[in-house]
């Protein structure tokens, strides 16, 4: 049986929401014809996707599932397309996502000065969402945080980062200039949503050296809702200093913890997709790590994102993937497509085309970032909320 992309959509807008009449709506087609092609693809399928009632529609478990890999292979249609599109046009353009915070700039000029001629076009991705977006071509490359739950991917481990936790501006500790994880033992920790498991286990938990249990808080799917819990009493969460410092507020502290490791960030890309503009900025990459480039204090994100000498990549930029048995990992993960454009712009704006990056000498991240202008996506089964998050 082949799958109709068209019947895909129709089943995604039913299970984001959980009602067919806004769903129809969305789509703009009649409740009955929905309803008709639903079915179908249950019967096509020979599975029930919805539980259906008078009062509401929830998802059977396999319906679960579907909806998981239904948005893969939406995702991976619409990236297929794309690509096509683009080649056609004559446009060699190179797409890399990134993580809120994480420092793009020595990549992205390292790579504009040996390939002054191609865009650059940016995807943000999100702890949710990492491996989808490289594995379906949504990206060819990303700026991803680790742990990473992707089996295909290769990984290049970049640079380490501080951890802060967040506190309300009023908490006892808040004035520390740096403080133990065991401090927070009877803080409510909030808990990264929708994380993979690998994800879940490094961020989620967050147990200190000793083994202290911490209780556990709400989840948060944004940064919003972090700060929103943060500022409520309702619990701490440790996040990327570079991540902290995007988001000044009066009334949280971000407090340096001393008794976590460091996070890191790190390079992944396809293993089974590299083309010549993937090799040719994994190869950039590694120039830079070399050079030492990270260590320079050349992130735009401040201190938090500047490693120590001491704690540069593994190997001076070798890949995970060089080594025996390096740098696979799987992830649940919903592809988001909120774009950006670097090119010779003054300042954000909607609506533009990709553009050349010029010459990497020139190239400043203030002055040369544009956004195209299109509705935010919703994270995965939360319609209507516009996903925000590291």
């Amino acid at each position: 049986m082949d799958l109709d992309l068209r019947k895909l959509r129709y089943f995604v807008a039913v299970a984001e929401r959980l009602h067919f009449g806004r769903a129809a709506l969305a789509l703009h087609v009649t409740q009955p014809a929905l309803s008709r092609q639903v079915r179908q693809l249950e019967r096509d399928l020979g599975v029930v996707l919805f539980s259906r009632t008078s009062r509401e529609v929830t998802l059977t478990p396999a319906g679960e599932q579907f909806l998981h890999d239904a948005r893969a292979l939406l995702a991976a249609g619409q990236a297929a397309q794309d690509r096509a599109r683009r080649i056609g046009a004559g446009e060699d353009a190179l797409t890399v996502g990134f993580m809120l915070g994480t420092d793009i700039t020595v990549a992205v000029n390292a790579f504009s000065a040996r390939h002054p001629d191609v865009p650059i076009e940016l995807v943000r991705i999100r702890w949710w969402n990492m491996a989808r977006p490289l594995l379906d071509g949504t990206v060819d490359v990303g700026f991803v945080r680790l742990p990473v739950d992707a089996d295909g991917l290769d990984i290049l481990p970049l640079y380490p980062e501080r951890l802060s936790v967040v506190l309300p501006a009023q908490h006892p500790l808040a004035g520390e200039a740096a403080i133990a994880v065991t401090a927070l033992a009877d803080e409510p920790i909030l808990r990264y949503a929708d994380a993979a498991p690998a994800w879940a286990a490094a961020w989620n938990a967050q147990a200190p050296p000793d083994g202290t249990r911490l209780p556990r808080g709400p989840a948060f799917r944004d940064m919003e809702e972090l700060l929103g819990y943060v500022r409520a009493g309702r619990g701490a969460v440790l996040v990327p200093e570079p991540v902290a410092a995007l988001f000044p507020r009066p009334d949280i502290a971000y407090v340096p913890v001393t008794d976590v490791p460091p996070g890191r960030v790190a390079l992944a890309w396809d293993g089974a997709r590299r083309t010549g503009l993937v090799t040719g900025f994994v190869e950039a990459v590694r120039s830079a790590l070399r050079l030492g480039q990270w260590t320079a204090g050349r992130s735009p994100y401040g201190d938090g994102a500047r490693p120590r000498h001491d704690e540069q990549a593994d190997d001076q930029g070798q890949s995970t993937a060089d080594r025996p048995g390096g740098g696979h990992a799987d992830a649940d993960s919903d592809g988001l497509r909120t774009r950006t454009f670097l090119g010779k712009v003054p300042r954000c704006q909607e609506r533009t085309p990709a553009l050349g990056t010029g010459t990497a000498a020139g190239h400043r991240p203030d002055t040369a970032v544009a956004v195209r202008g299109r509705s935010p996506r919703t994270a995965p089964g939360r319609p209507g909320q516009e996903a925000e998050g590291t």
